[in-house]
């Protein structure tokens, strides 16, 4: 009787989930990002996740539930692939968009990732990053970006992609900064 009991309580204990596998394949995700010139090209590189202490390196958090944590310690889904790498992938997907391209760049850009996570109730996800843009080894730019998506009641939600429209949203609102474009277009348009 033990030996039936055993895998039961692992797996109603949540012991027994497997890690999803998150799509890396940064396939477009429409709308396109509203953006009146294209910036010259950005490395996007070392992107740090730290998160709430009860949260893991490959979990986001949940929110919107009675038993969730506001501040973000809730772990809810757990991927494959480190939250970190994830974020970069779509925040440098969504910059190719509006990047001149250059095989070429003066400038770096790393950030670190807040808090990742995705609402239960609603189905709204979001991801919030303090942007690092470095020119020669000297920081140029710092900015903390709270990117948000906001479902639509009834919207299917890909697990695979969940952060996505959020990691663009956040793009979105940094792009569009006047202080950024102005210092991007001075410091990055040249090749040292």
């Amino acid at each position: 009787m033990k030996s039936f009991l055993l895998p039961i309580v692992l797996i109603i204990s949540g012991c027994a989930v497997k890690p999803q596998n998150y799509d890396l394949s940064t396939s477009s995700i429409l709308p396109p990002i509203a953006i009146k010139q294209n910036i010259p090209s950005i490395i996007v590189s070392d992107f740090k996740y730290e998160p709430n202490v009860r949260i893991s390196q490959n979990t986001i958090s949940i929110l919107g539930c009675l038993t969730c944590q506001s501040d973000g310690g809730t772990a809810g889904h757990v991927f494959d692939e480190p939250i970190n790498k994830i974020v970069q992938t779509e925040v440098k997907a969504a910059l190719k968009e509006v990047m001149i391209p250059s095989s070429k760049s003066s400038c770096v850009l790393n950030a670190t990732i807040h808090l990742a996570a995705w609402d239960v109730m609603d189905g709204d996800s979001t991801v919030d990053l303090t942007y690092v843009l470095s020119s020669s080894e000297q920081i140029k730019f710092i900015k903390r970006v709270r990117g948000y998506y906001d479902a639509s009641l009834f919207e299917l939600h890909k697990t695979n992609r969940i952060l996505a429209k959020a990691s663009r949203n956040s793009v979105e609102k940094l792009v569009t900064d006047d202080e950024f474009l102005k210092i991007v277009n001075i410091n990055c348009s040249k090749i040292q």
